[in-house]
């Protein structure tokens, strides 16, 4: 499957020169797997999620502003110069990645500290111990092994990348900043204004019972102060129309 076929995405225009440097709004798409066993990490690409059994999701090109860590590091620094329209495939053993396992951080637990969790015990769930977040690799004789290591650790991923767009104005870059934390947010349902150093935003109307929206608008703002110069204010503006009959 070519970059240039993925999701239907139009080339951006006047994008001949455009590069991905530090700072740069970038979307992009994006498919993590790891090497030796071809599991699916992460994936903006419906066809590859269903191939792998993944169910929901939103897929379409996803916002990073590189630099700020919402991707690896070593995936955003891959990133770097790269232009509109470019693929690119890369790996990322261990030490770039999520470490190298640590046989330290296994540990046997009693069954008995697990009385509070109100679903069966299996290998491969996740579980919360003393704070920290773990996955069940056994269960017998009345203790369960834990393996504290994060469950990529160890292993080499394989990530594909396609530049969809370059975000030059603050119009289009706030409106990728409210699409990234605001899963219903398109193009055709949300609109930005920008007029310095005011902000309006006019969310889709199905945002207006999602819970936690307040949270969301919070975010969207902080995002937009940290990210976006000379903005100090952001308005959240919701119409309400009288429906006919």
């Amino acid at each position: 499957m070519s970059g240039e076929e993925r999701q239907g995405t139009e080339p951006q225009a006047g994008a001949e020169e455009l590069r991905v440097a530090p700072g740069s709004f970038v979307e992009l798409d994006l498919l993590i797997k790891v090497k030796d066993t071809g599991e699916l990490v992460d994936s903006t690409i419906e066809e590859e999620a269903r191939k792998a059994g993944w169910t929901g999701g939103n897929f379409r090109p996803r916002l990073t502003i590189v630099g700020k860590g919402y991707l690896l590091k070593p995936i955003e620094d891959e990133l770097i110069n790269m232009k509109v329209s470019q693929h690119k495939v890369f790996e990322l053993p261990p030490e770039r990645a999520f470490g190298a396992r640590d046989p330290s951080k296994v540990k046997v637990i009693p069954l008995r500290r697990f009385k509070d969790v109100d679903q069966p015990l299996t290998p491969g769930m996740r579980v919360i111990v003393d704070g920290r977040e773990g996955y069940i690799r056994s269960i017998e004789s009345g203790r369960v092994q834990v393996d504290f290591n994060h469950r990529l650790a160890g292993k080499t991923l394989v990530s594909e990348v396609w530049i969809r767009r370059i975000l030059t104005e603050d119009k289009d870059k706030i409106l990728g900043i409210v699409k990234m934390l605001l899963p219903e947010a398109t193009d055709e349902n949300t609109s930005v204004e920008v007029s310095r150093p005011e902000v309006s935003i006019r969310l889709p109307k199905e945002s207006r019972t999602i819970s936690g929206i307040q949270l969301v608008k919070q975010s969207i703002a902080r995002e937009i102060f940290e990210n976006i110069d000379g903005i100090t204010k952001v308005t959240f503006i919701e119409e309400y129309l009288k429906e006919e009959g």
